[in-house]
């Protein structure tokens, strides 16, 4: 079965490009999701509630999570994604991905694209760290032989030691997601996008994977980040997108770009709580 989540999606071969830097082509995309209905409680409110419904010819409300949104993304780039709670950061990651699909507008991809959405999580927990590497691995899209060239830099990376031959149901979430971080970066994509990942381990670990993702770009490689942690955004990345309801509201140097999202911070309220659940 698919491995979804933590890894996502793969694109083979290069789609609607001539220009062999050009990585990501966003253009004009706009993602939907059918907002969730007030339950009533009894049975009484239930008749009431569907009569009212067909009375005023009810039609379903949606929330616009990505609006018009068009970006591209380009070799060697590491792009920070930051925006407020319900901005539309990780709806973009899984558009890209191909886990949504947009209501309008177009997504084009150049290479082979790898996404940790959510660390720790698609693994089959019957089976063994090394069963799953190669499982993750053939997913992506990878050759046997691709994963098992890096079999052992994958497991010396994620320091899951003699667990790597123990059945994943006894991994701690910790194993898990340095064990998901490793595969997927050190398969070598050439479009990486991660969601909130920049934390795992501890603080020696998180300094070696920062090391590893600069690497990828040696490998021609385009990331996309999403996180909280804006002095990690700024240290790591290239350039920086702020999102604002669905929307783009700035693209460009990190200093700029973070000063803006500071001062929008300050400026204005967070969402409300049922917008926060819809991203």
């Amino acid at each position: 079965s698919r491995m979804h989540s933590t890894i996502a999606a793969v694109s083979d071969s290069p789609r609607c490009f001539d220009v062999s830097e050009l990585r990501v082509s966003v253009e004009d995309v706009s993602i939907r999701f059918r907002m969730s209905y007030h339950k009533s409680s009894t049975l009484p409110q239930k008749l009431s509630e569907w009569g009212r419904r067909l009375a005023q010819r009810w039609e379903p409300h949606y929330f616009t999570a990505l609006d018009s949104v068009s970006l591209e993304a380009r070799t060697s780039e590491i792009i920070g994604v930051v925006g407020r709670n319900g901005a539309g950061k990780s709806t973009l990651l899984r558009t890209i991905s191909g886990i949504y699909h947009p209501n309008g507008g177009t997504v084009s991809v150049n290479g082979r694209v790898s996404a940790l959405l959510q660390l720790g999580t698609g693994f089959n927990l019957s089976l063994d760290g090394r069963e799953n590497i190669m499982l993750g691995g053939l997913t992506l899209g990878f050759s046997k032989a691709e994963i098992e060239e890096r079999m052992d830099m994958i497991i010396d990376f994620a320091e899951v030691g003699e667990f790597i031959d123990v059945p994943m149901r006894y991994y701690s979430s910790g194993m898990m997601s340095r064990l998901s971080f490793s595969l997927v970066v050190l398969l070598e994509p050439d479009i990486l996008l991660i969601d909130e990942s920049l934390s795992v381990g501890d603080l020696a670990f998180q300094e070696k994977s920062r090391k590893a993702m600069r690497r990828l770009l040696d490998h021609a490689s385009c990331q996309m980040i999403v996180g909280h942690d804006l002095e990690k955004i700024k240290r790591m990345c290239t350039r920086v997108i702020l999102l604002e309801n669905g929307r783009i509201l700035a693209d460009g140097a990190p200093v700029d770009v973070l000063a803006q999202y500071r001062e929008l911070m300050q400026r204005t309220p967070r969402l409300d709580a049922a917008a926060r659940k819809i991203e």
